[in-house]
């Protein structure tokens, strides 16, 4: 049977206990449209309208777990604490008009300059404190704090299990956080977490294991990646 690419597009999919109606995914973008960080109910609106539309999936914008120095924006929305109530108005919302939702789990890392975010005075966290390669604003992250952050992820992960989404996204792309593990142009480390490709990779392994621990084996876990940075649109 021959199908032509709409017709692919718009066949059903399942992927472990995820069913979507089509292959339709909204990728995330970064809206900046919760003051305080706290998606309020045009927040909802608007993926509700998306839903409405027929997207198999939605991903959120980036979301941010509960870490001081997570975000960069302080209208990025929350992923914790007084943000949670709101998001289970998102969830709500998309489900009502028949769509499916995940959120993306977020930490912007040493994209993140001094007195950004919702926490101004949090010192930016980054594997060796490198913005881009030779440009170093902090110390490297402590082993105390990369256990912190992989925890945060996890706790981000359970609540969104809990708020009834159908998925979470983590992301592992463009120079934040996890992929300035991953690149050896801001990761020089020396310990179990730099040097070596599986080493760089652990840190990012150790969320998905962490996560995948919290919220069970069926639970569909999202990872986005990516080979270039915003901090070098070449890097490979």
């Amino acid at each position: 049977m021959n199908l032509n690419a709409e017709s692919v597009l718009f066949r059903s999919l399942k992927l472990g206990s995820l069913e979507l109606k089509n292959r339709l995914v909204m990728a995330p973008m970064t809206r900046s449209s919760s003051p305080d960080g706290l998606p309020a109910a045009n927040v909802a609106e608007y993926y509700a309208r998306r839903a409405a539309g027929g997207v198999g999936l939605i991903v959120t914008e980036g979301t941010l777990i509960n870490q001081d120095a997570a975000g960069n924006d302080a209208r990025v929305p929350k992923f914790y604490s007084d943000a949670l109530p709101y998001w289970g108005d998102v969830v709500r919302a998309v489900h009502q008009q028949g769509g499916k939702i995940a959120p993306q789990l977020w930490h912007v890392g040493m994209m993140r300059k001094p007195g950004q975010g919702h926490v101004a005075q949090a010192q930016s966290l980054g594997p060796s404190g490198l913005v881009k390669p030779g440009v170093q604003k902090t110390e490297p992250m402590t082993l105390v704090q990369i256990q912190q952050v992989i925890q945060a992820y996890a706790q981000a992960a359970t609540e969104a299990q809990k708020l009834g989404f159908d998925a979470v996204e983590i992301h592992g792309a463009h120079g934040y956080l996890i992929d300035q593990f991953f690149w050896q142009g801001t990761n020089q480390r020396n310990d179990e977490y730099g040097g070596s490709l599986e080493n760089r990779s652990r840190f990012g392994t150790e969320v998905v294991a962490a996560i995948r621990d919290a919220v069970g084996p069926d639970f569909p876990i999202i990872f986005r990646y990516s080979q270039w940075k915003q901090q070098d649109y070449a890097a490979r």
